[in-house]
């Protein structure tokens, strides 16, 4: 074997290691990235839990109170549901800037998020720091699962829930009793 063929051999090897060396760092941190824990869980690792109320890192809820309806008004037009809208009033403040914050309502284990047949003034419906919005949440929801009254769960987290996974940091029970009402005029959250 010449002098020439074992350099080239060492360099080669020496370039094999390089790359493996790159891949195993590039998988490293990777798997540490998905490891960051997402700003639901930078702010409390576990989400504020209360009926009627509750706070959890920037965010406080206060639910006034929970009404159900066959039909709501918002800036004069009717809208109408096939199942039945659960409207809670609601106080919403947060420490903090929060770009969005996700807002679902469970009843008997299903998720409903917000109705697009609410109001929808972004700007308005997220509070600034020390400026809390208080106005009504508007859910579409199964009326079957109303009859009688029941409990329901409020969740709400700062950010958007594309993928579905994104975890509640306030969590508020209360519950939703009485018939429906004909219509509902809704007000809309603002500062």
């Amino acid at each position: 074997m010449s002098v020439a063929t074992g350099t080239r051999r060492t360099r080669a090897l020496r370039r094999a290691w390089v790359a493996v060396v790159v891949v195993a760092l590039a998988i490293v941190a990777v798997g540490l990235e998905s490891l960051v824990p997402g700003p639901t869980l930078r702010w409390a690792p576990f989400a504020g839990v209360g009926t009627g109320e509750a706070s959890s890192g920037p965010l406080s809820v206060v639910v006034h109170g929970a009404t159900v309806a066959d039909a709501v008004v918002v800036d004069g037009e009717r809208r109408e549901t096939t199942g039945a809208f659960v409207v809670l009033d609601v106080t919403i403040a947060s420490s903090e800037e929060l770009d969005l914050i996700d807002r679902d309502l469970v009843v008997d284990g299903r998720v409903y998020e917000s109705s697009t047949k609410g109001p929808s003034l972004y700007q308005e419906s997220h509070p600034a720091p020390g400026l809390p919005v208080r106005g009504d949440l508007v859910f579409e929801v199964d009326a079957a699962l109303l009859a009688g009254g029941t409990s329901v769960e409020l969740h709400l987290a700062p950010g958007f829930d594309a993928a579905g996974d994104l975890q509640p940091q306030v969590v508020v029970r209360t519950d939703v009793a009485g018939d429906a009402q004909d219509v509902v005029e809704i007000a809309v959250l603002s500062r």
